[in-house]
């Protein structure tokens, strides 16, 4: 299959005016702020999830909890620069901040026209949970709840950790009636989940339509390289993911400031500095940042250690 071209572009030293042009006409150019920035309140995560790094990357990624003056300092920024899209998650499990929804409605009166996307396993979703989160009166734009398939063997299976299928479903089925009986329109809800060889993904899509309920799935990937031999999971071919936008329009940042290249950066292998040092913007127009990308679209996508090692399965990637 032919691998698809970033739908960014750089201009390359010697390369034609018609070129150059071209590819103004037909790509996009890198904003000079981040479009989404994700970042990481709390460094920790119930979850076992077969296709996740999380606690098996070497070495470990630090733990802890971002102080509220820090993250206050990033959505001061974010808000100065009118960011889209702001989700305050990483590679954790976002729920487990006590201080969650007081953080959502900061940054939601801070960052004008923001939505605050969130995604979660749904394990603590309990109804004080629930409860809270449907009180913010439209801070929270859209809640992604990641529920692996809709029958307990694949589910358990998939998702591991403390996750128990019949708990989980009856969280979500809580949400759901909450809504409801509410009648509210924000969050939205949207049950998302990875194409496996271990679970339905259609027909559990299909299961949560037939409900009235936004859902899709997602391809399946290496996490860049830090699940190796996930090739018997998926449904079609892993290839390397040429067509990856993340380092182009989103920024990531981990509960102590640093600023990884990518959400699939577990190890850390690719730091374009910290944010408590510098702010965003330096670091996301920063020489390490340009060169990550220069590489990516030149061509030489193998000599970054993360992206030269990620794979993605072409086949779920068209069809999703």
């Amino acid at each position: 299959m032919a691998l698809k071209l970033s739908r960014y572009r750089v201009d390359e030293p010697g390369e034609s005016l018609m070129t150059r042009a071209l590819k103004r006409l037909t790509r996009r150019t890198v904003p000079d702020f981040p479009r989404t920035v994700q970042v990481e309140t709390i460094a920790a995560c119930n979850a076992d999830c077969v296709w996740c790094p999380y606690g098996k990357v070497h070495p470990a990624p630090p733990a802890g909890r971002m102080a509220a003056d820090r993250f206050e300092r990033i959505v001061e920024e974010c808000a100065r620069r009118r960011v889209g899209r702001f989700s305050p998650y990483l590679t954790n499990e976002p729920l487990l901040d006590p201080h969650l929804a007081e953080r959502i409605r900061l940054v939601h009166r801070e960052i004008r026209g923001v939505k605050v996307v969130l995604t979660t396993n749904g394990s603590v979703l309990t109804p004080e949970v629930v409860d809270e989160l449907l009180s913010l009166d439209g801070a929270l734009h859209s809640l992604y709840v990641s529920f692996q398939g809709i029958a307990k063997r694949g589910y358990e299976e998939t998702m591991r950790g403390d996750l128990r299928f019949e708990r989980v479903l009856a969280n979500v089925n809580h949400l759901l009636a909450e809504m409801r009986r509410r009648r509210l329109s924000r969050p939205r809800i949207w049950m998302t989940m990875v194409s496996t060889r271990i679970v339905d993904a259609p027909r559990a899509v299909a299961y949560w339509k037939s409900r009235g309920v936004r859902a899709k799935y997602t391809a399946l990937e290496n996490r860049g390289g830090n699940v190796p031999g996930l090739e018997g999971m998926a449904t079609g071919v892993m290839d390397y993911y040429t067509s990856c936008p993340r380092m182009f329009k989103q920024a990531y940042i981990a509960f102590d400031g640093a600023m990884v290249v990518c959400c699939t950066d577990y190890a850390r292998r690719h730091v374009l500095g910290n944010v408590f040092e510098s702010g965003i913007a330096p670091l996301w127009n920063g020489p390490v940042a340009r060169d990550l990308r220069e590489r990516f679209l030149t061509g030489r996508i193998h000599t970054i250690g993360l992206c030269g090692s990620c794979r993605l399965d072409r086949e779920r990637e068209v069809a999703a």
